[in-house]
């Protein structure tokens, strides 16, 4: 110990003694490290914050497998009816809960009314979850019974903006969707969990026609179960996927195809956060920054014990043992690690708040609440501990073996250890610029593909276009006559809104992951077992198509005439045609939709439109059916306005709309249909604008990497560049010189960098949903960037050394 205190002391005086390197090598790993620390605040936060609740390992959560595929299709909800019967059947659980995550509430008071997020959910919801109130209780057993559903628990979130923290709130009643709840207690803010996003909770009733064979074709709830002692995932899994598999025998009109997963409650969170494989990315991309770091600092150490190695022969010569010379160097190695930690520390705290406003697009992004945790500051020490050896064990080495009596015997330049040292810095940089190569490829392949994805063209038009979320609650709105009719009277009134051109009701927005439907054709041949059809699903009014700005290619659209009286009918996209009646006329064809809650007749295709995309940012095109709203209207739905001129200016106009029908009736996710597409995308643009960052410093770095490189090599070889000029070399060949040994060695990094990069559109397309990133004419320009910028690194020390005065540079000698 005694021995380890006296490296520090000498090694931090040896730092004060050259503040210029000191700071040099401080700021360098300071910032490569501060940028590490913040990314991982995102892994902290996401992968590595344990759910609240008592042993949260030991809950499970089954969601169902989707046959549409898709993105995620294992994370899909369940039917209520497979709820009961696997919540008496499984010999898996303890106890058993359901939720139904995705409500929407409207919120009266003496303010304004207001759209809340909600959940339903099972009695012992919370008691499964091991999660108590912050004050009051939670619900108790029988209050998820028709007639005594009327309480409810609020998020601390709700409590805080609404109520302003008043504690008396438990106890009082509020209005919801038109009816009374009781206040019965309000959750703490570390309840929540990652991706639901609920701002109150009311018991989930389970009504006579929740346990009916066509109920099976509504899937609401998520299923969470606390495991019995001994029970493994594995065994869950086994357990529930024989009940998937018996549910699909005993209902194959609902349930073919269909499965069930089974993951921790920790695990299933994660999944379905959906964004591991972005994180993997950008935690390798920030990784390959702190190592160009670490090269240039090891390059400054290298070039440091080079000048240092009199005093280190003088050591040696003295008796002192190489391993005390490795361990004095990994010292001060540690030291300038230690002291760029801690400022990268203070860079992530401001970083996080950065990337914390950045994440402002998506209301589960924001939730996530990014912090300087112990996870992040652990990361930090470990990952300075990890540079002090990247850095300082490779130069110690070198170091250690100097030649004592060839150092203390030879004061020129043109040391052969100086060569050495030289040598390994040359390898170092080529590794600088081998990475900052693969890094802007790989970054370029992202960008330009994200790039093609904010700009393509996505089948309607966005401009001009105000949205608007409703849902109309069963107080008042009990059945589809009155749900149709308020509808009618809206979209009369948001015709005469001055500045409105045209008005449609959608039951989904465009481009923004309609839900699927199973679909059978008549007259075509049952599928194999596993297999279904399966289109995204719209409910719209008869001017949906002309709103959005869409084509009807054939047949007719649409009208007030089909509503429920009539005949079913149908439209379809081009894709829908290509796909399942390839050759055939698709006008006239019969199909059934399997959609819960409504009549599993026969409709009749009437028409079929250009394609829309399903998700703004794929580029994928997937099949799709529309309904007539009148002959399924629907309590939750979206109003699309087209404006003659800004969409906003239309905000005051539909309010009132709204409330000349229903005064407690509150519009929610009002915005431009291009700030929806923004928002939809804001994941994207957040993910390639780190990506870019990084990759602009680690060229950074590699060029700073380049320059010290040359004018290290320049200043130990004053003496031979002297000589050659004396020796008659012209200012032009010794230009010529240094850029060849530079250009040599680009070529070497950029050589390593391209076979390095050539493998990355395949692991894109392979970790990346449908990711398809191909730009071949990247690994074209790159190389020519790095080309540029390695020119310009070089050009500074090279001039300077074709001006070597060959007296001035002899004298030295």
């Amino acid at each position: 110990m005694e021995t380890i205190v006296q490296d520090l002391r000498y090694g931090i005086r040896q730092l004060v003694k050259n503040p210029g390197f000191t700071a040099i090598a401080v700021v360098t790993l300071a910032l490569g490290i501060g940028i590490n620390a913040t990314m991982f605040s995102l892994v902290s936060g996401i992968l590595l914050r344990r759910p609240p609740g008592r042993d949260p390992d030991r809950v499970a959560v089954v969601s169902g497998i989707d046959p549409g595929n898709g993105f995620q299709p294992d994370i899909a909800t369940l039917s209520i009816p497979n709820y009961l019967a696997w919540r008496e059947s499984n010999q898996v659980f303890s106890e058993m809960a359901a939720a139904d995550e995705y409500r929407t509430a409207s919120l009266t008071g003496q303010q304004e009314s207001q759209s809340v997020r909600s959940a339903a959910v099972s009695a012992n919801y919370f008691n499964v979850l091991g999660i108590t109130a912050e004050i009051g209780r939670t619900f108790s057993a029988g209050e998820d019974q028709s007639g005594q559903e009327h309480v409810a628990i609020l998020s601390h979130e709700l409590w805080q903006r609404r109520f302003g923290g008043d504690p008396s709130i438990v106890g009082r009643t509020i209005r919801l969707s038109r009816e009374n709840y009781n206040v019965i207690g309000v959750m703490p803010a570390s309840s929540r969990l990652m991706g639901f996003l609920p701002e109150l909770w009311t018991p989930l009733v389970i009504k006579p026609d929740d346990r009916t064979a066509a109920a099976h074709k509504d899937r609401p709830v998520y299923l969470f179960g606390r495991m019995k002692p001994g029970v493994t995932i594995k065994q869950a899994r086994a357990e529930f996927a024989a009940l998937a598999h018996q549910a699909e025998h005993d209902f194959p009109e609902s349930e073919k195809g269909w499965g069930a997963m089974v993951r921790t409650l920790p695990d299933f969170l994660v999944y379905g956060f959906g964004i591991r494989a972005g994180l993997a990315v950008i935690m390798t991309t920030v990784g390959f920054v702190l190592m160009i770091a670490c090269a240039n600092v090891s390059g400054l150490l290298l070039a440091r014990a080079a000048g240092r190695k009199k005093e280190l022969a003088v050591r040696l010569s003295l008796g002192a043992a190489r391993s005390r010379i490795i361990r004095q160097l990994l010292t001060e190695g540690l030291v300038i690690a230690l002291l760029g930690g801690g400022l990268g520390l203070l860079l992530a705290y401001k970083g996080i708040d950065l990337v914390r406003a950045m994440m402002k697009f998506n209301e589960a992004f924001d939730a996530i609440g990014l912090r300087l945790d112990s996870n992040v500051v652990l990361f930090t020490v470990g990952v300075s501990i990890a540079c002090a050896l990247l850095c300082a064990l490779v130069p110690a080495l070198r170091a250690s073996r100097t030649d004592v009596t060839a150092s203390l015997n030879d004061e020129s330049r043109t040391a052969s250890a100086g060569r050495s040292h030289a040598r390994l810095r040359t390898v170092l940089v080529t590794g600088e610029i081998a990475l900052a190569l693969f890094l802007l490829i790989g970054t370029g392949l992202l960008f330009v593909s994200i790039f093609k994805l904010e700009h393509q063209y996505l089948g309607f038009q966005t401009g001009h276009l105000l949205t608007a979320s409703v849902t109309l609650d069963s107080a008042r709105y009990k059945d589809a006559d009155h749900q149709a009719a308020f509808v009618r009277d809206l979209l009369a009134r948001l015709q005469h809104i001055p500045g409105t051109e045209t008005a449609a009701v959608t039951s989904d927005l465009p481009a923004s992951g309609a839900g699927t439907v199973t679909i059978r054709i008549q007259g075509h041949p049952d599928l194999p077992p596993g297999q279904v059809l399966t289109a995204a699903d719209f409910v719209i009014t008869p001017d949906y198509f002309r709103t959005i700005g869409m084509t009807v290619l054939r047949g007719r659209s649409f009208t007030e005439q089909d509503d429920a009286t009539k005949p079913g009918t149908v439209m379809v996209n081009q894709k829908f045609a290509e796909r399942y009646l390839p050759g055939e006329d698709p006008i006239g064809k019969q199909i059934r939709l399997e959609v819960a809650g409504s009549p599993s007749g026969w409709s009749q295709i009437i028409g079929v439109v250009n394609n829309v995309k399903r998700y703004s940012e794929t580029e994928a095109e997937d099949p799709h059916v529309y309904e007539p709203f009148l002959q399924r209207p629907r309590p939750g739905f979206s109003l699309l306005v087209r404006a003659t001129g800004d969409p906003n200016g239309l905000i005051t106009g539909m309010r009132n709309a709204v409330a000349g029908i229903d005064s407690e009736l509150p519009l929610d996710h009002l915005m431009s249909m291009s700030t929806v597409i923004d928002r939809q995308g804001g994941g994207d643009a957040f993910f390639s604008r780190a990506l870019a960052g990084f990759a602009f410093f680690a060229l950074v770095l590699a060029a700073i990497g380049i320059y010290g490189l040359v004018a290290y090599s320049v200043g130990q070889r004053t003496y031979e560049i002297g000589i050659r000029i004396a020796m008659g070399a012209r200012g032009q060949d010794i230009l010529k010189m240094i850029f060849r040994e530079g250009m040599t060695m680009t070529a070497i990094g950029g050589a390593i960098g391209l076979a390095m990069s050539l493998p990355l559109p395949k692991v894109f397309d392979a970790i990346l949903f449908d990711a398809h990133i191909h730009e071949p004419s990247l690994y074209f320009y790159v190389p020519l960037v790095i080309l540029a910028v390695a020119t310009l690194a070089m050009y500074v020390p090279a001039r300077w050394a074709a001006r070597i005065d060959p007296i001035d540079a002899l004298r030295q000698e």
